[in-house]
């Protein structure tokens, strides 16, 4: 540390004060006798000024925004001017109230499979062209020659915008020969917005033939099943439904095909174990889950 003086007699008195503290240091000026240095009273000048200088410029600002902003309107995409949603209600035309069709049953049926189980079938159809639900519930209900009600079997799927889709059930016990089903959906069935339609499952040469001799099961349908989108599925179901020359189910089954790739086709199986007639036609249809993102890769 060095410090030079000079006498009281008006003169500046100059001190350099030099620390060295961690890389850094500091220089100061000071007038003899205490008092205010002129390099202080300059940078409050400068803050001063620059203080002043920002407080204006945001004061333009904010003038100018309140001034210039676009007001509000029944159509800028923003739910304001109090309205009920977005561009409707309050001081807009009344917002449009969207109805949902309730999912379609076409038709149910249930098949005697031998040992007082049953298998179950249920047509169904959403009517909606833009919205699926993520998950409903159903119950095929079974009930005896006096109309009592003998068992059932519940479950919960989903359906997609527009969709027409089976619903099977397998090996239902029952305590008594069932001579008569019904099939219901829960009311209550929440809709969602589908964003993806890309549910290209084609299934082609399906073929149906007899179980050899000592093998177990009656019968298969077999058939081959291409993933025509652009996605990787988890989990697709494939629905198969043997008909007669009339069109009517004789049996159903399914089964479960996982981590289908985009572009892969795979060969899959039913098995029929009890008895059924010749079928005239089978039906196959391929479902997977859209809204179920751990199915969709």
């Amino acid at each position: 540390m060095w410090r030079g003086s000079t006498s009281n007699n008006g003169k500046i008195i100059l001190t350099l004060i030099l620390i060295a503290k961690t890389n850094s240091f500091v220089i100061g000026w000071q007038a003899a006798g205490g008092g205010q240095t002129s390099m202080e009273y300059a940078l409050k000048r400068q803050l001063i000024f620059i203080i002043t200088i920002s407080v204006l410029i945001a004061g333009l600002a904010m003038t100018g925004y309140y001034f210039l902003k676009p007001k509000p309107t029944c159509n800028d995409g923003i739910q304001n001017q109090k309205e009920d949603g977005v561009d409707c209600g309050g001081p807009c035309a009344a917002c449009r109230v969207v109805r949902f069709e309730d999912v379609a049953v076409l038709s149910y049926k249930s098949f005697p499979i031998g040992d007082g189980n049953y298998d179950a079938l249920a047509e169904i159809k959403n009517l909606n062209k833009d919205h699926g639900a993520p998950e409903f519930q159903y119950v095929f209900n079974f009930y005896n020659a006096d109309k009592k009600l003998i068992g059932e079997r519940s479950g919960k799927s989903f359906i997609l915008a527009n969709q027409t889709r089976y619903i099977i059930e397998n090996n239902i016990q029952l305590s008594e020969p069932a001579t008569l089903v019904d099939f219901t959906i829960a009311p209550g069935v929440s809709w969602q917005k589908q964003e993806s339609y890309d549910s290209d499952l084609p299934i082609f040469s399906v073929k149906y033939e007899l179980m050899p001799q000592g093998e177990l099961g009656f019968a298969k349908v077999t058939g081959v099943l291409e993933n025509k989108t652009a996605y990787n599925f988890s989990n697709i179901e494939v629905d198969v439904v043997p008909v007669d020359g009339d069109g009517r189910p004789i049996a159903v089954g399914k089964t479960i095909l996982d981590n289908l790739r985009f572009g892969e086709s795979r060969t899959f199986t039913v098995l029929f174990y009890d008895k059924i007639p010749t079928p005239g036609d089978i039906y196959a249809k391929a479902v997977t889950d859209l809204f179920n993102q751990a199915n969709v890769r």
